[in-house]
């Protein structure tokens, strides 16, 4: 097991938790803004990094999801009222959930990597990130200009703290994968939304509209202008999502 670095929001005593999984190359950081925004209504927020990540342990250098989720599930609150995955954190909710790891009383997928069909595609993206991705909070900014500067230095720091060959076996040496059948079983076992930007290269079109066949309009929460991480671009929006699933009103 690695041991997690862990950043915490709110009183420790809080009567609603959330658990949010940050996505590949980054870090607890990530959920700062929504971590900021739910602690000030009541909420315990609680973001690792996932290993390889941020301050966390590489441990023995193990990437596979086996490993990923045994420190996760190891490490903290396993029924949080809400459980909150972004893009390959979304993966690996998913897989806890499946998996029976995790037993959030809701599950919030923010644009999650729900399908691979290769490993040559996650590959080729975190080497795109890792040639062009800006090393300054203003360069990160500039290419997300919805983010805070909290959210561009958190993502300047995990840049500094990543090693890409650790990403690469986290992301790419996972591959291939495919949680899309899934969908129907893990909105059965808990309300499920699934948050989305307008366009998202990882749940395109197709699958856009195999989710509305299997799991329902109200399970879709489309964010028009937002770009991949909607937790930085409509941090109130996004936050308001998890407040109703806490609450149990969402799908009322």
């Amino acid at each position: 097991m690695a041991t997690l670095n862990v950043m915490r929001w709110g009183q420790r005593d809080a009567p609603r938790t959330v658990v949010a999984l940050h996505g590949i190359t980054a870090n607890g950081g990530a959920m700062t803004e929504p971590g900021r925004w739910l602690a000030a209504r009541g909420w315990q927020c609680i973001a690792p990094d996932l290993r390889g990540h941020g301050e966390s342990e590489r441990g023995d250098g193990d990437f596979s999801f086996a490993s990923l989720l045994a420190d996760l599930a190891a490490q903290l609150p396993t029924s949080p009222d809400v459980l909150i995955g972004h893009s390959f954190g979304g993966t690996l909710a998913q897989l806890a959930v499946l998996g029976g790891h995790f037993t959030p009383r809701a599950l919030l997928l923010e644009d999650p990597v729900s399908h691979f069909a290769d490993a040559a595609t996650p590959r080729a993206m975190l080497d795109w990130d890792e040639a062009n991705l800006p090393r300054s909070i203003d360069g990160l900014r500039a290419l997300n200009p919805g983010w805070s500067q909290r959210d561009a230095a958190w993502k300047l720091l995990s840049l500094i703290q990543i090693d890409f060959a650790d990403a690469r076996a986290a992301f790419a040496g996972n591959a291939p994968w495919d949680l899309r059948p899934a969908a129907a079983q893990l909105a059965a076992r808990q309300p499920t939304v699934w948050a989305l930007p307008g366009v998202s290269r990882f749940v395109p079109a197709d699958d856009v509209a195999r989710l509305r066949h299997d799991v329902g309009e109200r399970a879709l929460a489309i964010f028009p202008t937002a770009g991949h991480s909607i937790h930085r671009d409509d941090t109130a929006g996004f936050c308001a999502i998890v407040e109703q699933l806490g609450a149990g009103t969402w799908f009322q």
